[in-house]
């Protein structure tokens, strides 16, 4: 045991066994440690109560992951305990001379194995994803704990519960887990091939600032898929330079002279105040009568600062005391630290010769991951680097990086390191060269102030996230710094190529206002707002609002637009409900609950929608720009409030009831008091469709033609409604056939598992045909659709008369075929199996149910065509958009709906 080997440490995605004859039966465990010369077994605690002192299993086979079986031979516990899961742990010894060499030819294998395993190319297809990107709620941060736990193997059960809010850190946190004091989002995956960081990983950054984990992970995506990132540490020490001043300068010299040559000395007064601060040489530097003297430590695993402090300190008290009798050599002062170690403080010296942990991260980007993830050319790419490198010549910058801060920044706050040494830290040298095929790319950290052992690397949540790296305890400080190093080499790819192709600009447009705007506030949600909207409903003056009550929301979002505009800007935007007691016209009390809609104004929408499709590309950006005031978003502040304050009963009846509608251009207040949606059947199912019954979707389908039927064939009248804003015809869709053709590649790339080549031939040829198609859309009647109808946005309302559909956010609300609707609603209904019978039924449906509340004859065929022709539209349209998106905010229900459309497609073409 005194000669035991280096352990390799196993999880459970390594699947390596333990086959063996235990009490004459053939027995299986899992291996969580191995060496040349020992195992440790994770065994049930059936064997573990039957296990005596030196008992030896025989016919020990090791089983590596896939066929491979190894034969040891003979085994013997020499040690047994509980570990502190709860887990019974067993520690065997092999016990003969052939058993070690078997041993020791598994453990080379299953060197090579995960070598092979975690080094292989990824691709988009089998690299990690982070789940419920973009959606901010406990449900899908639980999600994601859950997800990073088997990645990582730890359970991670500190961080389980958290102050934090999920739907209030919107603006500040990607992939958000918890918090340590503030938000921590996991920024990855990132293929490692280094010296001591291996495989895919994922680092922990705790940040207020929107985008940075978004932008990491986007470097980390484009590296791993180049075969990921090589790292190394070069050296590690720690500098302590106390000052010493002298009378005169001859006693400097003498002292200085002194000190150089009672170095062993010295060490050995270091060695007694820490065992891990090894002081590795001395160098004194004269200034006149002062000489500060450098001590130069290796610190272990620790960061090193206090600890080379106490020791430093010690050494000094003590030489001072045997230089007492010299007459030459007289002290009139010593101060521990003059600024010369470069503690916390960007300095040449560091730059130059290390200060720390010094270590380099490098990779090479390829030509296409360059163009389909980065989003930028390589040429690009170089020439704004040297645009980079000419400025910071220019400012005297120590180094040259991107914007390694941020990186050390949210890395150190989430691990429990020293914060102050952040500035240090971040002194970087990025080496960037154009070369056959793509970009080679390296970064230098020379001072990297780490450890992960001490200091705040104990505190609970910060220990968690260092195990989930396997960063915690000792032996593991240059594993740490190798993972810090990569993801900073990440985040300055990322970063660079944004700003090359310009992305970095636009996502941080901010829509010019020639006025201040007194914004409206929660502080206007008071009675006298809203008393008007409760008289109405209630029809009587009568009424008396004891009591206004913000409520917790709990309900998830739902609206698009508002949900993510709500991110990009600070003033009041979103769902906010309240509850409001009323004392009514006979003197009873009552509680009416309410939920107010407070939208952003349309150029917010557009700005925050551009600044999303300027990271997808320069064939999406570019397009995107040019087109983005005609997409359909202008106008969306009041088109909703339009809507609402129709008073049709065939609309009406299938709404919220809306209390008031509240438009202030001065103040930029668009808002909507409707009740709140409780006790509504299937709400916000988008997510899990499954739940809708044949009865319920003809009940949807009957209430979609009572308001479809309101405005069919009175298309001058709705034409001239102010609130309707611009629509789609077939001029502005062949003039945007270029934007629709490049979100349909953008797709293609992104999404390469479940979007085929196929499906990009089919888009690409659907929009070579707008011309033709879009010719017969305008040739058929058309009337006001919803033109987001589907269950994010759909519900039944439970009556004494059974069901009815509740359809609510309009704010998409334009001019198209009513086919439209029924298309939306039925791709995130029906599932790709189903049978053309059942599709044509709910065509029909539709259209009997139209002509009904239309009192109108509608023609079968033309119905049929127009049902296709809403297939093709929402293709090239609705469902590209809803995929740019997607990139950025993870829609459960993309997939399965986008089964169901190529199914759609197949079964109206007879295939």
């Amino acid at each position: 045991m005194k000669n035991m080997a280096p352990w390799i440490i196993l999880t459970p995605h390594d699947n390596v066994s333990l086959e063996f004859s235990f009490m004459g039966q053939a027995r299986s465990a899992e291996i969580i440690e191995l060496s040349s010369r020992n195992i440790r077994l994770l065994v049930t605690h059936e064997i573990y109560e039957q296990i005596k002192p030196d008992t030896v299993f025989t016919q020990a086979c090791i089983q590596l992951d896939g066929p491979d079986k190894h034969e040891i031979g003979a085994l013997q516990v020499v040690s047994q305990f509980i570990n502190d899961s709860g887990n019974p742990i067993l520690w065997l010894e092999v016990t003969e001379i052939a058993a070690h060499a078997n041993l020791a030819d598994a453990l080379k294998n299953l060197d090579a194995s995960r070598a092979k395993s975690k080094n292989s190319k990824m691709s988009l297809e089998n690299l990690p994803k982070v789940p419920a990107r973009g959606i901010f709620d406990e449900d899908a941060r639980k999600e994601r704990l859950n997800f990073w736990r088997k990645q990582s193997a730890t359970q991670l059960s500190s961080l389980q519960d958290t102050s934090l809010k999920a739907d209030q850190l919107t603006g500040n946190i990607e992939n958000f887990v918890s918090g340590v004091e503030v938000p921590v989002g996991i920024a990855g995956p990132l293929l490692f091939k280094g010296d001591k960081a291996k495989g895919i990983i994922f680092a922990p950054f705790a940040t207020t600032e929107g985008s940075l984990v978004a932008s990491a992970s986007r470097g980390a995506t484009a590296i791993s898929l180049s075969d990921g990132v090589t790292t190394r540490v070069i050296s590690q020490h720690m500098i302590r330079v106390p000052l010493f001043v002298l009378s005169n300068l001859s006693g400097a010299f003498l002292f200085a002279q002194w000190v150089r040559d009672h170095v062993d000395e010295i060490r050995a007064q270091a060695s007694t105040i820490s065992r891990h601060a090894n002081l590795l040489s001395l160098d004194p530097q004269l200034q006149g009568n002062q000489v500060h003297v450098a001590f130069h430590y290796e610190t272990g695993d620790a960061a090193g600062q206090n600890m080379t402090t106490s020791c430093t300190w010690h050494c000094c008290q003590w030489l001072m005391r045997q230089l007492a009798p010299y007459a030459e050599i007289q002290f009139d002062h010593f101060i521990i630290e003059a600024n010369m170690s470069g503690d916390k403080k960007v300095n040449f010296q560091s730059f130059i010769g290390g200060r720390g942990t010094r270590v380099i991260a490098e990779c090479l980007i390829s030509d296409h991951v360059m163009l389909n993830t980065l989003k930028v050319t390589p040429e690009q790419f170089i020439r704004t680097s040297q645009s980079f490198m000419t400025g910071s010549s220019r400012i005297g910058m120590v180094g040259f990086n991107i914007n390694v801060a941020n990186t050390i920044a949210a890395i150190f706050t989430a691990t429990g390191q020293d914060i102050g040494s952040v500035h240090e830290s971040s002194v970087a040298q990025l080496n960037l060269q154009r070369v056959h095929g793509g970009i080679y790319a390296s970064i230098m950290l020379p001072a990297l102030i780490v450890g992960t052992v001490g200091g705040g690397t104990a505190l609970a949540r910060q220990l968690e996230m260092l195990e989930a790296m396997d960063c915690f305890g000792p032996g593991k400080v240059s594993r740490f710094a190798e993972i810090i190093a990569g993801f900073c080499l990440a985040l300055d790819l990322s970063t660079l190529s944004a700003i090359a192709s310009g992305q970095f600009a636009i996502a941080h447009e901010r829509m010019g206002r020639n006025r201040p705007v007194e914004w409206f506030t929660e502080a206007d949600l008071n009675k006298e707002f809203f008393l008007p909207g409760l008289r109405r409903v209630m029809q009587t003056q009568e009424v008396e609002l004891i009591e206004v009550k913000k409520l917790e929301r709990t309900e998830r979002g739902s609206s698009i637009l508002t949900e993510l505009t709500a991110r990009k800007i600070n003033k009041l935007v979103g769902h906010f409900p309240y509850q409001l007691n009323v004392r009514c016209a006979d003197g009873t009390e009552r509680d009416i609950e309410v939920m107010v809609k407070s939208k952003p104004v349309d150029g917010e929408v557009i700005l925050m929608l551009n600044s999303m499709a300027a990271m997808c590309g320069p064939g999406v950006a570019s397009t995107y720009s040019r087109f983005k005031d005609r997409l359909g978003f202008a106008g969306v502040h009041t088109r909703e409030l339009g809507v609402y304050r129709q008073s049709d009963p065939r609309f009406t009846r299938h709404v919220p009831l809306i209390f008031d509608t509240v438009e202030n251009a001065e103040r930029e207040a668009y808002v909507l008091v409707m009740e709140r949606l409780k006790g509504m059947v299937h709400i916000d199912t988008a997510d899990d469709t499954s739940v809708w019954t044949h009865e319920q979707i003809m009940c949807v389908i009957d209430g979609l033609a009572q308001l479809h039927s309101i405005w069919y064939g009175r298309d001058e009248e709705l034409l001239q409604q102010p609130w309707l804003g611009p629509h789609q015809t077939r001029d502005s869709m062949i003039e945007m056939m270029v934007l629709w053709e490049a979100l349909g590649v953008h797709a293609a790339e992104e999404f390469p598992e479940w979007v085929t080549q196929d499906d990009l031939r089919l888009h690409r040829e659907l929009v070579r045909l707008i011309p033709k198609w879009w010719a017969e859309i305008e040739a058929m009647p058309r009337t006001l659709i919803h033109n987001d109808f589907n269950p994010r946005n759909v519900c039944l309302r439970p009556t004494e008369q059974g069901p009815r559909l509740c359809a609510y956010d309009w704010e998409l609300a334009t001019y198209h075929i009513p086919q439209h609707d029924l298309v939306e609603f039925l791709l995130f209904v029906v599932g790709p199996e189903i049978e053309y019978d059942k599709v044509f039924a709910y065509m029909e449906a539709h259209r009997k149910a139209l002509e009904k509340y239309a009192q109108t004859t509608i023609d079968q065929e033309q119905w049929r065509i127009g049902f296709n022709l809403g297939i093709f539209d929402l293709t090239v349209n609705r469902i590209a958009l809803y995929l740019m998106a997607h990139t950025f905010r993870h829609y459960r229900f993309m997939q399965p709906v986008m089964r169901t459309l190529r199914h759609f497609i197949r079964i109206m073409r007879g295939l």
